[in-house]
């Protein structure tokens, strides 16, 4: 069968003038809203007057039918045509072989004379007179056998000689219209222009977000962001500002900080993501208990597992944070579990910060902002503007506070807690509870600390011997 043969009964503008627009911009994932039914300009690849048709996302006018022809395209027309050509010489060769198989090809059936043969001695041992029938099949067997082998090797041979004549096509190298090295024709370049505004995401973008992950070296870019997994291609301008689909528009996010950018289409983005760090709860409407009606509910990030001192470390080690005023590499890092707060000190000159414990996604960039840092520079900065406890939560400024004020504020917590009663009611150790809100008025006392895993209730009454405590 020969290629023209095989290809004479396909017809690309037939097969076009069958698409529908709709199911080819949802296939496509462009928005509805792109499409226009009373277009204003002609198509900006056929020059042509349409009323039907898509915009793109810089507003230029693509008509019905170049849309459905744009949206086939993978590669530039030079290896778009070596791969259009490679598919039919492999898809020819597959149906020649096929048609020579079926004439040709010979199966030998010796074997399962042979068997039943030898299989039919067992009878013979119970009955003599069965070796005549073992004698039939053995010779009708090996009679059939040597001449399936000789017609066997006549297949194996035409089969030789047919392999020889009809070599499997090599594969040609293929460059897509992002490779620098690629050969562009006028044509390209236009089809280029109408990629890079594509509504939605262009055909090749799983190769383009490849070679933005690969340019960012698979971590996420904004600097102190441990996050390596579940990486996303975020668009710095955006599409719905008609940022275009190139790589210097794009940028490598992971999923926690991508989801803090507030464009359209980021809405899954909320309610898809969950990780053993954290999951991002989008916006819905939920019924009052206390009283009829619903209120709704903002996006909100639902905590799962805080940072940790031994994170801080291989925070440290991967971006190289050091002291901004003395360039000190060894920071030291103290974690206060009882009010979920860091503080991070440099031993050389003496200054220091403190923030609340929060994800690892959320301090690394914190630290980040405030100490130096000597490598793996990220190219974005977080949107911390999306979180709503962000005000809550700023970190101090690199302050020069005395050590001596710190040693003392350390020995006087030290001394509360050497100095801590034992349960009257269960023996366990006890710890000092103040009020922790304005609104609350009563007494420091000290509480049992296994109330909340017995529920033991056992108290005493505390006396500050410093009134300002």
């Amino acid at each position: 069968m020969s290629l023209e043969t095989w290809h004479s009964e396909f017809n690309p503008q037939k097969f076009l003038s069958r698409v529908r627009l709709a199911e080819l911009i949802e296939r496509n994932e462009a928005y509805n809203e792109n499409s226009v039914t009373d277009a204003k300009s002609p198509c900006m690849f056929c020059k042509k007057a349409s009323a039907i048709g898509i915009l793109l996302n810089d507003k230029s006018f693509l008509c019905q039918s170049c849309y459905a022809e744009v949206a086939m395209i993978s590669y530039p027309e030079r290896y778009e045509t070596l791969r259009r050509d490679f598919l039919i010489a492999r898809e020819a060769r597959r149906l020649t072989w096929e048609s020579f198989r079926t004439t040709f090809e010979y199966k030998s059936t010796a074997s399962s004379l042979l068997f039943l043969g030898w299989a039919s001695i067992l009878l013979a041992l119970a009955n003599p007179a069965f070796l005549i029938l073992t004698a039939i099949l053995l010779s009708i067997g090996y009679g059939k056998y040597y001449t399936d082998k000789r017609k066997t090797d006549e297949w194996l041979s035409r089969k030789s000689s047919w392999e020889k004549i009809n070599p499997e096509p090599q594969e040609p190298v293929l460059k897509h219209f992002h490779d620098p090295s690629a050969y562009l024709s006028e044509r390209d370049r236009l089809v280029l222009t109408i990629f890079n505004h594509w509504p939605g995401y262009p055909p090749f973008w799983k190769y383009l977000r490849g070679v933005v992950i690969s340019r960012d070296s698979n971590r996420c870019q904004v600097t102190g962001c441990p996050s390596r997994l579940e990486l996303h291609v975020h668009h710095k301008l955006p599409v719905s500002e008609g940022g275009p689909h190139t790589p210097d528009n794009l940028v490598s996010l992971c999923d926690f900080h991508h989801a803090l950018e507030p464009e359209r289409g980021h809405e899954r983005i909320w309610g898809d993501i969950k990780t053993r760090y954290f999951t991002l709860v989008s916006g819905h409407e939920r019924n009052n208990r206390a009283s009829q009606g619903n209120h709704s509910v903002r996006p909100h990030l639902r905590r799962l597992q805080l940072v940790t001192l031994d994170e801080l470390r291989e925070l440290t080690k991967t971006y190289g944070f050091c002291c901004p005023t003395c360039s000190e590499t060894k920071i030291r890092f103290s974690l206060f579990r009882d009010s979920n707060t860091i503080r991070v000190a440099c031993p050389t000159c003496n200054r220091s910060t403190q923030g609340a414990q929060q994800l690892t996604e959320e301090t690394g960039p914190m630290l980040a902002e405030i100490l130096s840092v000597r490598w793996n520079q990220g190219s974005w900065k977080a949107r911390w503007d999306m979180l709503a406890e962000r005000k809550a939560t700023t970190w101090g400024t690199w302050s020069g506070e005395t050590a001596s004020r710190k040693r003392k504020a350390h020995k006087e917590k030290i001394d509360t807690q050497q100095s801590a009663p034992m349960c009257p009611k269960c023996g366990a150790p006890m710890r000092l509870k103040r009020p922790w809100k304005p609104s609350q008025t009563w007494k420091p006392f000290w509480g049992c600390t296994q109330y909340e895993i017995t529920g033991c209730r056992g108290s005493a009454r505390y006396i500050a011997k410093n009134p300002k405590s």
